[in-house]
């Protein structure tokens, strides 16, 4: 995952869309029906929150618009101790990967 770039849009399409919508669903029903009085989609942060940190950092990279609930656990999840630290250990890393990063260019 690139976590220093931002490619809004790109990659889009009909199959990505209905993964992400597949993807949102179930924050919101974990919420919903499992979230309690806490920000996370089993009340306090998880293994899966855990897990969908990289999904919602890459919501970010490629500009996927968030709503009501779905944007709350995001924000949620990226303004948390654990992913501030590593999101910004991530963007201090210089090695670059082309396999990883197939929108970006080798820095120079």
């Amino acid at each position: 995952m690139n976590i220093r770039s931002r490619y809004p849009g790109k990659g889009m399409n009909p199959d990505v869309a209905k993964e992400i919508a597949r993807i949102l669903s179930l924050w919101t029903e974990a919420r919903k029906n499992f979230g309690g009085k806490g920000s996370f989609l089993f009340g306090t942060f998880g293994a899966a929150d855990a897990f969908y940190a990289p999904v919602a950092s890459r919501f970010v990279t490629y500009g996927v618009k968030l709503e009501d609930a779905a944007r709350d656990y995001q924000q949620a999840l990226l303004e948390s101790p654990g992913v501030k630290a590593w999101s910004a250990d991530a963007v201090k890393e210089t090695e670059f990967v082309a396999e990883d990063e197939p929108y970006a260019a080798a820095p120079r």
